[in-house]
């Protein structure tokens, strides 16, 4: 199996493995009698999605980085951009030393090198999220990326009001109402997130 194909299957086993577990909870609720419990059951749900949402993004992060690092691709020839991802250390170099000409200079003088390394040097951190995947968040890492946003603009309501927000509010011990909440239709958005954050980077993986 060629390295494109391995990786093309690894984000597919990724994301099935996650939506079926939410198909799970889904399943749950159908079969269950009454309302569930929202005190218990629905904050579960809710902390659990975004989990998942967050996760599978960090996962595909780590995989279109991955195949950069096999196919041996410059970092600035997939995006210019991407290239923090290089110089993350020497930013912070330069913030030590309170912008001096001097640490500017360097700063300069080591950069020729760097702008023709690949993805081996490269810190993934600047790309993830950590509990805050929000569409700013999204927008942030996508221009780094060289990523279209455009499949995800329509559901930018939902990610911030719902997804993003009730689980902050119950992560951080807050009561959000959640008594006209549709658990299983929250779960479903989760899924079509998750199909569409994988085809997003598997049609850039085959771009490259």
């Amino acid at each position: 199996m060629s390295q494109l194909l391995q990786y093309m299957d690894n984000i597919d086993s990724l994301r099935l493995r996650r939506a079926k577990e939410l198909s799970d909870i889904k399943v749950r609720f159908a079969s269950s009698s009454g309302r569930p419990n929202f005190n218990i059951e629905s904050k579960a749900t809710i902390v659990l999605a975004y989990a998942h949402w967050e996760g599978f993004y960090n996962e595909c992060v780590e995989c279109f980085i991955g195949y950069q690092k096999e196919t041996r691709r410059k970092v600035r020839d997939v995006a210019w951009p991407l290239l923090i991802g290089l110089l993350t250390g020497e930013f912070q170099q330069l913030n030590d030393r309170n912008h001096s000409l001097d640490s500017e200079t360097e700063f300069i003088e080591r950069l020729e090198p760097l702008i023709e390394q690949d993805f081996n040097g490269f810190n993934v951190k600047v790309i993830c999220s950590r509990s805050n995947l929000n569409f700013k968040k999204l927008q942030q890492n996508f221009r780094i990326l060289g990523f279209d946003l455009s499949p995800l603009q329509p559901l930018r309501l939902r990610i911030d009001n719902e997804l993003v927000a009730w689980r902050h509010g119950v992560a951080h011990g807050d009561e959000p109402d959640l008594l006209t909440v549709d658990l299983i239709s929250h779960v479903e958005f989760t899924q079509e997130l998750l199909l569409t954050m994988a085809d997003i980077f598997q049609n850039h993986i085959v771009d490259e």
